[in-house]
């Protein structure tokens, strides 16, 4: 039995892990985040500690009093938190933001494992108890794309790609082979949502990638209800995910908008 320390962000995805994980026969402490991680991680638990995102010292100690060996990262983590200047840092954790070239998503999070590994401590990939939620290649929701969402999923996901690769974002919103949104620090449920605010954004076809090289540790890409509810806010026409590497959390309830709406979803 592995003693996995789950560090949880928002969404569904920590007490999916955790459930998965302890049916497993593993031994789970949550590690949450006061005003992000959902309260109902701590059902799915055997212990729980909160903590405030600034208090990395204290969630350090924490690890080390449990005797941890193995840390899974899942969950939202808004990426705003990376430019708050107030952090309680350990001096190690100091370093690695003052010597990091950027403050790209893997620079940083690699950062904080290289750390955790000094401490004997390593972050494993989380997939594996994730395995239903990956979507071979096909119609998620009931509508096939058009012949025009076709050419701008193909020319979506070319442009996708080469953005992930850069650590820039993970997906792109198009329309007749132009890009007119792509994924920054606001991540996709937001960016999708900025379509509204263009004058000819409705019929726009959303492209989600994974990295070139995915480390499947971290920030693996997914997409749930809410997604689909920001395309429906933002007139979005079809949603394009990466087969085997998109994780799908609510499958039932994205297709029942999706159909609802109209909305073709696809993996590719």
């Amino acid at each position: 039995m592995k003693r996995i320390a789950l560090i949880a962000g928002r969404g569904r995805l920590p007490s999916i892990f955790a459930s998965e994980a302890r049916k497993a026969g593993e031994y789970i402490v949550g590690l949450a985040i006061e005003g992000i991680t959902p309260r109902e991680l701590q059902t799915q638990v055997d212990k729980i500690y909160w903590v405030r995102i600034d208090e990395t010292k204290r969630a350090l100690e924490i690890l080390r009093s449990e005797k941890i060996n193995s840390i899974v990262m899942t969950g939202k983590i808004p990426k705003a938190v990376i430019f708050n200047r107030k952090l309680n840092l350990t001096d190690e954790a100091s370093e690695v933001f003052k010597k990091s070239v950027d403050s790209k998503d893997y620079t940083l999070i690699k950062g904080v494992a290289s750390i955790l590994k000094k401490e004997g401590m390593r972050v494993i990939d989380p997939t594996p108890y994730f395995s239903k939620l990956f979507q071979k290649k096909g119609l998620i929701a009931r509508r096939s794309p058009t012949k025009d969402e076709w050419a701008d999923i193909h020319f979506g996901a070319k442009i996708a790609k080469k953005i992930s690769g850069m650590d820039i974002g993970q997906a792109v919103a198009v329309k007749r082979r132009m890009i007119i949104t792509v994924e920054a620090v606001e991540g996709t449920d937001r960016a999708i949502r900025r379509i509204a605010d263009l004058e000819k954004g409705e019929g726009a076809v959303i492209v989600k990638v994974s990295r070139p090289r995915q480390d499947m540790r971290f920030d693996v890409p997914a997409i749930g209800p809410d997604t689909i509810d920001s395309m429906i806010a933002a007139k979005a026409s079809c949603l394009a995910v990466e087969a085997h590497k998109t994780l799908v959390v609510d499958k039932d309830e994205i297709v029942r908008k999706a159909d609802s709406a109209g909305i073709a979803v696809l993996a590719i």
